[in-house]
């Protein structure tokens, strides 16, 4: 098995950050009145708050709650803490009912739903062979295919058991989960949601990338969110415009390993055990955060074509590829939201 050089590489660019700001300068610019805009760091990024339409001082009470959810969140969803709901499930014994809060069963619930929807391409028991790759506090090498076959024997989507009325879990299999493609989708939902019951109606919540749009700035059509060029540090190659709905971007620019000189990124298909590198990035725009982030994990590993189903299934989703070479794809329907620097194959 060959290693990695003894400097250990995993890049975290600011890709979601270029994204942030872009998305904030914005919505800056809509109708003259000032934004409240708060900010926090959470889930390994940033989060950002923006409301329009509320005085100052019943924005700060909003944000501060919303914030405070989206850090509630984390301490249940994470697998960086060893206290976390989700840790626990994970050290509990394979095959034993785990008794978890609702929301757990909740979310673990909605990544099943979107496993069967995009058969596999998405799936939160990836863990071993995101582990084996290098990625969330694994080793980085390359891995033999004895190696790859024998962590996908712990992967698979059905080894998630459920019983809603007792609140359990059942792991299957030697499975384990991580809702990282999901976490932060779900954490922006349940911020919306707190906003809402605070009056809020219209604001942008932001947590790395992973969105969802509350009503509209005041004098716009929407929310103008940019989709950056994977390949440059800072350009643009679109905007699309978002209301009520939730938009997501996965890309392997930001997380990826350096291993004998070539680089690879953190997206794994789960029904193969390899890296993914024939998409380069994709936005998707969903009804929900929660299903953005996890579609635009699942249409990563599945590339236009593929994803073409998806869209097909749910009309609500839409998304554009960024493709090795400069190329770009957009499929779904945007309404006319979506504009794009270059010309984009449909």
């Amino acid at each position: 098995m060959r290693r990695m050089s003894r400097e250990r590489r995993i890049y975290q660019v600011l890709g979601a950050f270029a994204l942030i700001a872009f998305a904030a300068a914005l919505a800056s610019c809509g109708g003259g009145e000032e934004p409240y805009v708060r900010e926090s760091y959470l889930m390994g990024t940033k989060a950002i708050v923006t409301i329009y339409g509320m005085d100052p001082g019943a924005a700060d009470s909003a944000a501060a709650a919303g914030i405070r959810e989206m850090h509630r969140v984390e301490s249940i969803l994470s697998t960086w803490r060893e206290d976390s709901d989700l840790s626990r499930l994970n050290a509990s014994p394979g095959g034993e009912p785990v008794r978890v809060p609702p929301e757990v069963i909740d979310v673990l619930a909605q990544a099943y739903a979107f496993s069967e929807l995009t058969g596999g391409a998405f799936d939160v028991t990836a863990r071993p062979l995101v582990r084996l790759w290098g990625f969330q506090g694994g080793e980085a090498a390359l891995p033999s295919d004895e190696a790859i076959e024998a962590a996908r024997q712990l992967v698979g989507w059905r080894k998630i058991s459920f019983d809603t009325e007792a609140s359990t879990v059942t792991l299957l299999g030697g499975a384990t989960v991580d809702v990282a493609g999901i976490g932060k989708g779900y954490a922006v939902d349940r911020c919306a949601e707190i906003l809402r019951e605070h009056g809020v109606r219209r604001a942008l919540v932001n947590l790395g990338g992973n969105m969802y749009a509350i009503g509209t700035p005041p004098g716009r059509k929407g929310w103008t969110i940019g989709i950056r060029d994977p390949e440059s540090g800072t350009r643009m190659i679109g905007r699309l415009v978002i209301r009520d709905e939730g938009v997501s971007t996965s890309g392997n620019y930001e997380n990826f390993v350096t291993i004998d000189g070539k680089r690879y990124g953190h997206i794994i298909d789960p029904r193969t055990g390899h890296t993914v590198d024939h998409v380069l990035a994709v936005t998707a725009v969903a009804a929900t955060a929660t299903a953005a982030d996890a579609f635009s994990t699942a249409m990563f590993v599945l590339g236009p074509e593929d994803a073409r189903a998806v869209v097909t299934a749910d009309p609500s989703v839409r998304a554009v590829f960024s493709l090795p070479g400069g190329g770009c794809r957009a499929i779904g329907d945007f309404g006319g939201r979506l504009e794009m620097e270059t010309s984009c194959g449909r």
